[in-house]
């Protein structure tokens, strides 16, 4: 079992979540294709300058069987770390 199986495999178990940021937007897709998922993606961000920051999701094997909660919560964390990482990547001395 992968890191991030046992990652979330742990957070089933327990039912305490960091509370998401109340401007949190999440969309999460099921049965498109990767082309579709990109144009999607892109429709929604050129929606208004407050969807940009929308965070993305495709179902998969493993997160399927979530409760909807718990999926969010997921997002929510990788997202955060994705930006956190973009930060990075922008103030990054060359």
């Amino acid at each position: 079992m992968d890191e991030n199986n046992e990652r979330s495999q742990a957070r089933t178990q327990t039912t305490e979540r960091p509370p998401l940021p109340k401007d949190f937007r999440a969309i999460v897709m099921y049965g498109m294709s990767k082309e579709e998922a990109l144009a999607i993606m892109k429709a929604v961000k050129a929606i208004s300058p407050s969807m940009r920051d929308t965070a993305f999701a495709m179902t998969t094997d493993t997160n399927i069987a979530w409760p909807l909660g718990q999926l969010i919560a997921e997002l929510g964390e990788e997202h955060r770390m994705m930006r956190k990482w973009t930060e990075a990547q922008r103030t990054k001395p060359e």
